[in-house]
């Protein structure tokens, strides 16, 4: 089998349920959802699919914060089919007979009721972007942080967003990402600075 059948298989399962090509991505919209699966091919290790997702309202956001780098700023949330599928990786070999359709079925059965996981914003700020944790002491990831109060901010939940984005950074944090958090938090008109504290785990 070569590659093409891999792609004529996720063609075959995919397009009937609104996805439509654009080279080696599936993509469909539902609602403000981007869905996307990817079929990521390797002459060594053969060919395996990621799914990816984001939220066109929320991006909308970015956009408006950061400008043309905003689609940059917010990456898709993504996954591989087989970490859905047992935790592992999961390559199907370029000749497997029944690669492509073993691929195809677990896109179906593995990889579309991922993309139903999560779906309101109020979803998304928990398992995207650690709402229950984010005014913990347990790290400092910038992009979490602006991803988690355009989101809160989308909810009217603005204060919550401007403490998000007040939490102190170790003296570690990564000075670009203390610029976008710096920018976020001047576009809501949060007022008021966040402090370096210790390095944090």
């Amino acid at each position: 089998m070569t590659r093409t059948s891999y792609a004529k298989a996720l063609d075959n399962a995919l397009c009937p349920l609104g996805f439509a090509r654009e080279g080696d991505n599936w993509i469909r919209v539902r609602g403000d959802l981007w869905e996307c699966v990817n079929r990521q091919s390797s002459w060594l290790g053969g060919v395996t699919a990621n799914l990816l997702m984001k939220d066109l309202e929320t991006e909308k956001l970015f956009l408006e914060v950061f400008e043309p780098n905003g689609s940059v700023q917010m990456p898709p949330i993504d996954t591989r089919i087989g970490t859905l599928i047992d935790g592992c990786d999961r390559w199907w070999k370029n000749d497997e007979p029944n690669g492509p359709t073993e691929l195809a079925e677990a896109v179906l059965r593995y990889g579309l009721p991922w993309f139903d996981q999560v779906r309101t914003p109020e979803q998304q700020a928990e398992n995207w972007y650690g709402r229950k944790t984010a005014l913990s002491d347990r790290g400092y990831h910038g992009p979490s942080l602006v991803g988690l109060a355009l989101t809160l901010h989308r909810m009217g939940e603005t204060q919550e967003a401007c403490e998000v984005l007040r939490k102190p950074a170790p003296k570690t944090a990564i000075p670009a990402n203390l610029e976008r958090v710096a920018k976020v938090r001047e576009w809501l008109g949060c007022g008021g600075e966040a402090t370096r504290g210790t390095p944090q785990g």
